[in-house]
C-alpha cells in the first residue's frame, strides 16, 4: 500500500508532536484541550480535533469525543484494527467498571488459542450499559471480588475471577466443550487465596457448582471448603438433565461430559 502523506500546520504540529511522543491508542477531546492549553493555542479543542481528523491523524470511533490516533509510522489514516478499540475509547472518556471476561480473558491470559466473537466483557449488575459497548461486545453481568489485571493496557478479569465466574453464572459460557478442556491449565494459574477471595460471600449455589466442577481437579480445596449439601442447584437452565451429582445435589443441563472425568482424562 502506498504511503499517503498527511500534511500538518505549525499549530497542529505542536499538538501532534505531543501525541507522537506519548503514542496513545485513543485521544479524547479533553486531552486535545489540555495539550492546546499547555502550548498556548487558543483554537477550540473541537476545531483542532476536526482538523486533525480531516488530515488523517485522528480516526473516528464509536464513542463521541474520542478518536483513534494514527501515528506517522502508519501508511496514512489506517486503523490498527484493535478489537478492543471501542472499549479503550469508552475507558478514555469514562471511568467505567468494565473488564474483559470469560473466553476473551482466557485468550488474553494465553490460556486459549482462540478468542470468542464477539469478545466478552463483564459489568456489574445494575450498570447501564453504554450502547457502544453493547454494539461491539457480548456483555455479561459479573462482579469480581478481586481487582482486575492490566493486560496490554486493558482491564482483564484475573484467572481466579474467571474460574469462579464459570461456577457463578455457567449460562454465561458460550462453549463449555472448549472451556472444560482448559480447566486444568486455568486452575494451575490460580493462587488458592485468590480463589477463596472470589468465592467469599458468594451464594451456596455458586459454591456447590464450583465443587461440582473441580471435584476431580482440586479435591483438597473442595474438601477444605466444607460445602454442606442443601437444596437442588441447577447447573444451567432448568430442563432435561445431562448429569446429576448427588453429593452436592447439582442438576447439570449444560456440560457435554461429567467434570468427574476431568481428573482421569489425558
Amino acid at each position: 500500500m502506498a504511503h499517503r502523506p498527511r500534511s500538518i500546520s505549525p499549530t497542529l504540529a505542536l499538538v501532534l508532536e505531543e501525541l507522537e511522543l506519548d503514542r496513545p491508542k485513543t485521544v479524547s477531546l479533553e486531552k486535545i484541550a489540555e495539550l492546546a492549553e499547555a502550548h498556548g493555542i487558543r483554537t477550540p479543542a473541537r476545531i483542532l480535533a476536526h482538523r486533525l481528523a480531516r488530515k488523517g491523524w485522528l480516526l473516528e470511533t464509536q464513542v463521541p469525543g474520542v478518536w483513534e490516533f494514527a501515528p506517522a509510522d502508519r501508511a496514512g489514516p489506517i486503523s490498527d484494527a484493535d478489537p478492543f478499540l471501542t472499549l479503550r475509547a469508552l475507558l478514555t472518556r469514562d471511568d467505567l467498571p468494565v473488564a474483559i471476561a470469560l473466553g476473551s480473558a482466557l485468550w488474553l491470559h494465553n490460556l486459549a488459542d482462540r478468542f470468542p466473537y464477539p469478545h466478552e466483557v463483564a459489568v456489574p449488575s445494575g450498570l447501564r450499559v453504554p450502547r457502544a459497548l453493547r454494539n461491539e461486545y457480548r456483555v455479561v453481568r459479573h462482579q469480581a471480588n478481586l481487582g482486575n489485571q492490566e493486560v496490554n493496557g486493558l482491564p482483564v478479569h484475573r484467572t481466579a475471577t474467571v474460574l469462579v465466574h464459570l461456577a457463578h453464572r455457567p449460562t454465561d459460557v458460550t462453549s463449555w466443550a472448549g472451556v472444560l478442556d482448559l480447566l486444568p491449565d486455568l486452575l494451575a494459574t490460580c493462587e488458592q487465596d485468590d480463589i477463596l477471595a472470589e468465592l467469599a460471600d458468594r451464594p451456596h449455589a455458586t459454591r456447590a457448582r464450583f465443587a461440582y466442577l473441580f471435584q476431580s481437579l482440586a479435591p483438597d480445596l473442595i474438601r477444605d471448603l466444607n460445602i454442606a449439601p442443601a437444596g437442588k442447584v441447577w447447573f444451567g437452565p432448568r430442563g432435561p438433565l445431562r448429569h446429576h451429582d448427588a453429593r452436592w445435589n447439582v442438576a447439570d443441563t449444560l456440560l457435554p461430559f461429567s467434570p468427574r472425568e476431568l481428573g482421569s482424562r489425558p
